[in-house]
């Protein structure tokens, strides 16, 4: 079976090993059982960010923006946090377009640094 290889250096925003958002991310590819909760927190964060920026509506009552930055390693004002967290997704959706592309041609995944 042939490696199809991945240099994770190309998504930054994504690839931080002390960042919870990557080490979710790494322990669900690492043993794929049940929800990738990594993915779970950005869709509800993209939601939840989106109406704090654009509405200034809090989520939820125990939503807190802090818990969203440390999660996804983000930093900023109200102002820019969006696009930042934007990157983070769309740095995401290449990374797991990536990996489909893989899985769908059978092949080893090779993550590398």
């Amino acid at each position: 079976m042939d490696n199809y290889i991945i240099n994770l250096r190309k998504y930054p925003r994504v690839f931080n090993a002390r960042v919870p958002f990557w080490q979710d991310l790494h322990n669900h590819y690492s043993n794929p059982k049940g929800l990738n909760r990594a993915e779970y927190n950005l869709i509800c964060s993209k939601r939840d960010v989106g109406l704090w920026t654009k509405r200034g509506m809090k989520p939820h009552a125990t939503w807190n923006v802090s818990d969203v930055k440390k999660y996804f390693n983000l930093k900023g004002s109200k102002e820019s946090l969006h696009a930042d967290f934007m990157e983070v997704w769309d740095e995401y959706q290449s990374l797991k377009t990536e990996i489909q592309k893989g899985v769908e041609s059978d092949l080893q995944i090779e993550l590398t640094v």
